[in-house]
């Protein structure tokens, strides 16, 4: 069989999304840094769940592309989103405590 066919069909499972998911969210518990792995894996849940909804017929089959490689277009562009609001929301929760920095040596 065609590994065209194989990844095509593999990347429409929603157990593999989540399965990405999870190790991408290990993986930031060892780095601890909240700006690659964690979003890469929140993104890979979202992508999951739209899987899921399309192949349950919760939402139109059109929402998703054909080709697999949209797919993983879509889960950079989540994870983008991802990582641009959780910087939004360090710099919002750094700016209401009063302090620029979160660095102790800040004076």
């Amino acid at each position: 069989m065609d590994i065209y066919l194989h990844l095509t069909y593999w990347i429409f499972q929603p157990q593999v999304w989540v399965i990405l998911g999870i190790i991408f969210i290990l993986l930031e518990i060892t780095d601890g840094s909240a700006i690659f792995f964690l979003p890469m894996g929140i993104s890979a849940e979202i992508i999951a769940l739209l899987v899921y909804a399309v192949n349950e017929s919760i939402v139109p089959y059109s929402l998703i592309p054909a080709a697999w490689y949209w797919l993983l277009v879509y889960w950079i562009f989540f994870a983008v989103l991802v990582t641009l609001s959780i910087i939004k929301f360090r710099n919002h929760k750094a700016k209401k405590n009063g302090s620029g920095s979160g660095d102790v040596n800040d004076y």
